[in-house]
């Protein structure tokens, strides 16, 4: 054989096997960022009403752009009352709901995914969100809904 074809086969020999490699790396990453939605929901909902001692309920919305967003509110919720319920689509995008200049809404209404698929949850939305810069969410809720992520996550990863 050719010494140079030979260098060659061996170097995509190494690099398919990186690449497998890199490929069941990523596939555990997903496994850790995108996790059984009905699961986390209903843990986050038992952590929130331990944590601030308020009801919450899951819901899913359509906004004007067609965006769905999956979201916890907080029973009794004026935004939700006044902006949401009964509507089959909102007039208005929906990520202004965590917008301090639209919404003031430090815990009756938060986005935990967008667009994401209906049985998982996309960790990474949530964590993204809590680094808006003009996230309606009181310090409170930023700081539990952060804490609860991080257990999440590193619970997770430990696994791994």
């Amino acid at each position: 054989m050719i010494p140079s074809y030979q260098k060659v086969l061996e170097m995509e020999s190494i690099t398919l096997l990186k690449l497998e490699q890199d490929k069941k790396a990523l596939e555990n990453i997903k496994k850790i960022l995108y996790q059984e939605k009905k699961f986390i929901v209903s843990k986050l909902i038992t952590y929130m009403k331990k944590r601030l001692n308020a009801e919450y309920f899951f819901y899913r919305i359509i906004d004007v752009d067609y965006n769905i967003a999956d979201i916890i509110v907080k029973k009794d919720s004026k935004i939700f009352n006044e902006n949401i319920e009964g509507k089959d689509l909102l007039n208005f995008s929906v990520e202004e709901l965590i917008n301090s200049k639209r919404f003031e809404n430090k815990d009756e209404i938060i986005i935990i995914d967008l667009n994401f698929d209906k049985d998982l949850i996309n960790l990474s939305y949530l964590c993204d969100s809590l680094n808006y810069k003009f996230l309606s969410y009181s310090k409170q809720v930023t700081d539990i809904l952060t804490t609860f992520v991080d257990y999440v996550l590193n619970r997770n990863i430990n696994k791994k």
